[in-house]
């Protein structure tokens, strides 16, 4: 039996983008803010302070974040998400970003995206699709090309 062999990948420093979707939308920037190789960055309906969104969150949501975090209970749930902030974090940001978010989202509230966009340091634009829910999937036609194009524009790609 023969074995496959690995390849070595090379990876272009000067084109680092991230994407970061519902809770990654929340680490995506995090990360942006410390990570000064990252180029552009999209922030798709991620939260701005886990902690103050809490209690307005489905509990749906609430308990797939309590097992997401291996937490024992909803009471440590919480004391983790009061982690989860771009308090303080979100003007770091110098790189260009992308924020999407539906406005009817009832996991996320829209006004954690104007939030970000208003402390931010670097270019960033807003895309607030009126009718979309969470991660805007039911209107993806409005906003996934675009960030798509937008990311490869950011990078010198495409």
């Amino acid at each position: 039996m023969r074995c496959a062999t690995s390849r070595s990948v090379s990876v272009d420093a000067s084109r680092i983008g991230l994407w970061g979707v519902s809770l990654g939308g929340y680490y995506a920037p995090r990360a942006t803010a410390f990570e000064p190789r990252v180029k552009a960055c999209i922030a798709l309906s991620g939260p701005y302070d886990l902690a103050e969104a809490w209690d307005g969150l489905p509990d749906l949501t609430r308990e797939a974040f309590r097992v997401r975090s291996h937490c024992a209970t909803q009471a440590d749930a919480k004391r983790n998400a009061a982690t989860l902030s771009l308090k303080g974090v979100a003007s770091r940001i110098a790189c260009p970003i992308f924020i999407v978010t539906g406005k009817l989202d009832r996991v996320i509230p829209w006004q954690d995206a104007e939030r970000l966009a208003r402390d931010v340091k670097g270019p960033c634009e807003l895309l607030l699709v009126e009718d979309g829910g969470h991660v805007a999937n039911n209107r993806g036609y409005r906003w996934r090309l675009q960030s798509a194009d937008w990311m490869a524009e950011r990078l010198g790609v495409g």
